[in-house]
């Protein structure tokens, strides 16, 4: 026997469907990934120092809507699907009429409102981040900030449009707003990877020249560049856009793919907080400020157990702090870094 297929359905619906179809089992692999890494998180964070503990509460927080949010967004399409090729299956036209015909809905509607909601603050993490680790800087993130208020600005315009009876998120008048909020959002992510990737690679230099290759791992290795700068979260955005714009039925597929590592690449970030190998304040300040020569090992102390201590002043700050590393012949060794 052949394959039984509705008449209506062309092609592209055909190729729709096994989009939707297709990235559904994708995200729900993705979304167990994410649930592991919410609770080892959390479990970190909470066991963490109390001098962390406020930042602590902020992740958990963080991390709590965002799985709130991928959860709400992957039942919506779990419904739907369900509706689609299951409980309407026998509608005139088939699944891809009733599809067509009901992807405007109440449910796809808030699918798409908290999938948005999951890029803004995945967003805006990465633009926290950027800000940290270019030391507090607002002048390096102000370009980035007017693209995440354009963007914001297009994705409301977007969820009006695509919220009208009879109308797509993927076709029509909805793509007039949802290619340029793509591209802003897109272009967002590749400015704040960019200066996150452009920063760690000039401070693994930097250490690597100093130190050696044995020191640039926990901070500035490759896997640490990458998770730092969510530069898969940016590339598959770009594929998603390129997919969108050319109005592929691919598109839907990508699209919830890339909703999926909104999440995950947040919560990458949040798990190397927990486990102390994420860059903060005190990283940027180390980095920046304790690279010292013969002479200002001379204004140091060495403690018996190996241990050089040096008194710097950090950047932004008033107060004096100590960093301490160990050095292998102190009577010999002119130059270290304290990371």
């Amino acid at each position: 026997m052949g394959s039984l297929q509705f008449p209506s359905d062309t092609p592209y619906e055909l190729a729709f469907e096994r989009s939707f179809y297709i990235g559904s089992y994708i995200t729900a692999i993705l979304y167990g990934v994410q649930l592991f890494m919410f609770f080892l998180s959390t479990y970190f964070l909470l066991y963490s120092s109390t001098d962390a503990r406020k930042e602590s509460y902020f992740y958990i927080t963080y991390g709590t809507v965002m799985l709130t949010l991928w959860t709400i967004a992957l039942s919506c399409n779990a419904v739907f699907g369900q509706l689609v090729w299951i409980d309407h299956r026998d509608v005139v036209g088939g699944p891809a009429a009733y599809l067509s015909a009901n992807i405007a809905s109440w449910y796809n509607t808030l699918g798409t409102v908290t999938g948005i909601c999951m890029n803004f603050m995945a967003d805006g993490l990465m633009l926290y981040r950027a800000y940290i680790i270019w030391g507090s800087s607002w002048k390096i993130v102000a370009l980035p900030v007017v693209l995440y208020f354009g963007a914001m600005s297009m994705s409301i315009l977007l969820i009006y449009e695509s919220a009208i009876p009879g109308a797509s998120f993927f076709i029509g008048q909805s793509v007039s707003f949802g290619v340029p909020y793509f591209w802003m959002t897109i272009s967002l992510n590749i400015i704040t990877t960019a200066l996150i990737c452009v920063r760690l690679l000039a401070v693994r230099n930097r250490v690597r020249t100093i130190l050696g290759e044995q020191y640039c791992h926990t901070y500035t290795g490759v896997v640490a560049v990458m998770l730092e700068s969510a530069l898969p979260f940016t590339v598959l955005g770009i594929i998603y856009v390129y997919f969108y714009a050319r109005n592929s039925p691919y598109s839907f597929a990508f699209l919830q793919i890339w909703g999926d590592f909104c999440a995950i690449s947040p919560q990458l970030i949040i798990l190397r907080v927990a486990m102390g190998k994420a860059w903060s304040k005190n990283t940027v300040a180390s980095v920046s400020v304790l690279v010292f020569d013969h002479r200002a090992a001379q204004k140091g102390r060495i403690h018996e157990s190996g241990n050089f201590e040096l008194g710097v002043t950090l950047p932004h700050a008033d107060s004096r702090a100590t960093e301490t590393t160990t050095i292998d012949t102190p009577s010999t060794k002119s130059q270290a870094m304290a990371v």
